[in-house]
């Protein structure tokens, strides 16, 4: 995630010093997420685009650039997921002593696009390591091709030394990059509590810019009785975290009370955290057909900044719309207007840094997404920490009585970039 979206060329090679050709390589096109780019941007390559990997043993696996006619070992990460999707965060041989498991279709490969290097040439490697394939990637700016190599060894795998890029406070739930610092809510730990960017040229990060994240159901139960859940509703438990040299994976496994005598609907929200980004990865799994008991039911998804003379000013675009909103805690007709727009891109933007936001929406997943903003000081919506709204903006997701009883994946992308200069507070 994080992710370049690039053209991503893959070849497997029967024998690393044979001249490329038809006979030797086959080639598939792959696409990664392009919205987000920096220094330690990573590129993720789903395994089954890697058929000559497929079931050897990922600590097997080592990835390298080429470079003075040798390979170097990169840092890379291997993410196992199921095949709905779901990240499998627990590693069996850990506990009973097996072997590695294998590599499977559904997993990810993931690697620094910085550690990319030039194309190894047909001629023979001085170490005479066996390569099992190539992986081209184009990035959407620069357009000039890069290369990183895969090797299967019988030991575990190479891998080059140096500091996570994402690191991990158990104590406090909190994680941090050289780009920004997120500490999730105790209670709730599905929810971001705090959000600070680390300021340019300094060691240390700004003070705390999000008021709160929020979460709002409303619809009519059996058609005439109206109802409303918050964040206040749900229980919430941080089950497991997966600590990587590239990214961290942690899990909460939450509930929110609907009826007395229905099951209550589980969701299963994996934080992907990236040096650059993070994602929010929300599975749900409903076990009734929401339609048989609500209609009209609606969800924000929204984050409420925090209002403080130190911090710089905020404003608020999409794609979708023309304008470009200050906040200011008052509503305007622009701001009204955003309402009205069903898009899944926004960005908010200050001296700080921006955050540029998508909502992915499967296309079995039948809701539709309109863009929410309410930029009204006077007006409070619980649970928050400050009272009023000052740029609540995310997402408003209608249509949801006409989902099934199947897993669904929702998710938010939040691609995070610092600004030019600094902001003292």
């Amino acid at each position: 995630m994080h992710k370049y979206v690039a053209a991503v060329v893959i070849f497997y090679l029967s024998n690393f010093s044979v001249a490329l050709s038809t006979d030797t390589f086959s080639r598939s096109i792959g696409t990664l997420n392009q919205d987000c780019e920096s220094e330690h941007s990573l590129v993720v390559v789903r395994a089954s685009d890697l058929p000559t990997l497929l079931g050897k043993p990922t600590e097997h696996i080592t990835l390298w650039r080429y470079q003075n006619q040798a390979l170097v070992p990169i840092r890379s990460q291997i993410d196992r997921r199921d095949s709905q999707k779901r990240y499998l965060l627990k590693d069996a041989s850990a506990s009973t002593g097996s072997q590695a498991p294998p590599l499977s279709a559904d997993d990810e490969i993931v690697f620094r696009l910085a550690d990319a290097g030039a194309q190894r040439l047909s001629t023979p490697l001085s170490d005479q390591r066996e390569i099992s394939a190539e992986i081209q990637i184009i990035p959407p700016l620069s357009k000039q091709p890069h290369w990183v190599y895969a090797t299967i060894s019988t030991t575990e795998k190479s891998q080059a030394s140096a500091p996570n890029l994402v690191r991990y406070q158990a104590e406090t739930d909190t994680v941090a990059t050289d780009l920004y610092q997120v500490r999730f809510n105790h209670r709730h730990p599905f929810l971001i509590d705090d959000f600070r960017w680390r300021l340019t040229g300094k060691q240390d990060y700004s003070p705390n810019v999000l008021d709160s994240m929020k979460i709002q159901h409303t619809g009519n139960m059996f058609g005439f009785i109206p109802f409303k859940r918050t964040g206040n509703d749900y229980s919430s438990e941080l089950t497991q975290v997966k600590l990587g040299p590239l990214r961290t994976i942690r899990r909460t496994e939450n509930r929110v009370h609907v009826l007395w005598y229905l099951k209550t609907p589980k969701l299963y929200i994996d934080y992907v955290m990236m040096p650059d980004s993070l994602v929010m990865d929300t599975v749900i799994d409903i076990p009734f057909k929401m339609g048989l008991f609500f209609d009209q039911v609606e969800t924000l998804a929204t984050v409420d900044w925090r209002k403080d003379k130190s911090l710089p000013p905020l404003k608020i675009h999409s794609p979708g719309t023309t304008s470009e909103l200050l906040v200011t805690g008052q509503m305007t007709a622009e701001k009204q207007n955003f309402n009205t727009v069903s898009n899944t891109r926004f960005s908010v933007q200050s001296d700080l840094g921006t955050a540029s936001v998508h909502l992915d929406i499967p296309n079995d997943f039948p809701i539709t997404p309109w863009l929410y903003i309410n930029d009204d000081i006077s007006v409070s919506s619980p649970p928050e920490h400050q009272p009023g709204q000052f740029g609540n903006v995310g997402y408003r997701t209608t249509g949801w009585e006409n989902i099934d009883t199947n897993v669904h994946h929702l998710k938010f992308t939040a691609c995070l970039s610092s600004r030019a200069s600094s902001h003292a507070p």
